[in-house]
């Protein structure tokens, strides 16, 4: 009875160490060469609960982050709610800037649910992310607000992409916007997390698979991605939830050349 009892508490304390906030990794980010640009970014890491792969790079004006998911439901949170990144001054207590990128609304949300079950060369998923490379939400000290991908004002830069079954995001952000200079910072907190998770699901929300098919973006560079939409059960208590929550802590590069 005493051996049942402490294999339950044995249990409990890992069940609960799972649900805890995932612990801080250490990352090391690489210089970016001149001419260099975001395409470039190799994603090293991969994050084992979500099969999120990231890599980031740096140079003396722009962070350079890329995402890759091949997992199919970590596919379908991003998709289906966006991604927030969130960036501090390492040991920084509070006013983190953050970007949430794709910007999904309650239309958006609408127009998965309305999708057929396999749609291999779906054209309104294709305009779905058209649509999200159009614009990001920007947090910092003034508040959120709306920021324009398009024009370029901001210097930020951000694209979502699905081809193979692979959804790609790739995103880049002046340390100007961060509220720093990285010669004057060594390390920044980072956060990767599905927008609006908590420890209480439930409801209905969007289901997208990713298959195989022909799926084309024309100039933007994408194809070969087929995409399934349909409609299931979410929430926290899905026993293959991959909840994408990372926690960083980048340790920025330095030019060979110095300053």
């Amino acid at each position: 009875m005493k051996n049942n009892r402490n294999s339950w508490l044995l249990l409990l304390l890992l069940g609960l160490a799972g649900c805890s906030s995932s612990k801080v990794v250490p990352y090391e980010s690489k210089w970016n060469a001149p001419f260099s640009y975001v395409d470039e970014v190799k994603p090293d890491r991969q994050d084992q609960r979500s099969r999120l792969q990231y890599g980031i790079i740096n140079d003396d004006q722009y962070l350079y982050i890329t995402l890759k998911a091949r997992d199919p439901q970590t596919v379908q949170q991003i998709i289906t709610n966006g991604l927030r990144l969130s960036f501090s001054p390492a040991g920084k207590r509070g006013g983190a800037t953050s970007l949430l990128f794709p910007v999904v609304t309650r239309d958006d949300k609408k127009a998965l649910r309305r999708m057929d079950v396999d749609l291999p060369n779906s054209l309104g998923m294709a305009r779905m992310l058209e649509a999200f490379n159009k614009e990001a939400i920007w947090k910092d000290q003034r508040g959120e607000r709306f920021i324009n991908l398009v024009n370029g004002s901001t210097g930020i830069r951000s694209h979502i992409a699905l081809a193979d079954g692979e959804l790609t995001e790739q995103i880049s952000i002046p340390f100007a916007m961060l509220g720093f200079n990285p010669q004057q910072v060594a390390s920044l907190d980072m956060g990767i997390k599905v927008e609006g998770t908590s420890s209480q699901g439930g409801g209905i929300s969007p289901r997208v698979s990713i298959g195989m098919g022909g799926m084309g973006m024309g100039g933007m560079g994408m194809g070969g991605g087929g995409v399934g939409v349909g409609v299931g059960g979410g929430g926290r208590n899905n026993p293959n939830d991959r909840a994408v929550d990372i926690r960083l802590q980048v340790r920025l590069a330095r030019s060979d050349f110095g300053g």
